[in-house]
């Protein structure tokens, strides 16, 4: 069952913000009825380039970064707004001071990211390469299929988790997770 193509506001809800083992903080989002935030665009995205992480070649979490469809350009804007309302409105609960709009909107790193170098725009994710929470691959025939070669060769349709929030000092922005991919691998075409 595909997940919805639009993240319904109207049903999201800030949790209480805890600090993880390893010291992380977060503000988990769920909806009203405590179901987890799935969000998957009706078209595929290219990957810009492929998934890294700063400065480790051994990570498995890494980030993966697309170049958004208009659709998602417009989705992510209305959903970044919606966040700097709602963290404005419960910052006494979630950050323990109250903090205005302004304020968390300069605070607030949003999940569109705009380069200054090219003026390009992306949307940056996690992805998990192995382990428990490793990403699922899927074919255009819905068959499981591994991690391709390269990501930047593929068009990528990607169920993607809105876990809520990373907290980082005064910095704050959304926790956006792959879980699943559907990809249509291009095929080389020999040059000669």
């Amino acid at each position: 069952m595909a997940a919805p193509s639009e993240i319904d506001t109207s049903r999201l809800a800030c949790q209480d913000t805890y600090t993880s083992a390893k010291g992380a903080k977060q503000i988990p989002l769920a909806y009203l009825d405590g179901a987890a935030v799935q969000w998957q665009p009706r078209t595929p995205m290219s990957v810009l380039w492929e998934p890294s992480a700063y400065n480790d070649d051994a990570a498995t979490r890494l980030n993966i970064c697309f170049a958004p469809t208009p659709e998602v350009l417009q989705e992510l804007q209305r959903f970044d707004t919606w966040s700097v309302e709602t963290l404005s409105a419960q910052s006494a609960r979630l950050f323990g001071t109250t903090l205005d709009q302004e304020e968390v909107r300069r605070r607030y790193q949003p999940a569109l990211r705009i380069h200054e170098k090219t003026g390009s725009t992306s949307l940056r994710c996690k992805v998990n390469t192995s382990g428990r929470n490793a990403v699922k691959c899927w074919d255009t025939f819905r068959q499981s299929c591994s991690l391709p070669e390269s990501w930047t060769t593929c068009a990528c349709t990607p169920r993607i988790a809105v876990k809520g929030y990373w907290v980082m000092g005064k910095e704050m922005g959304p926790l956006l997770e792959l879980q699943h991919a559907m990809l249509d691998e291009a095929t080389a075409e020999c040059p000669f």
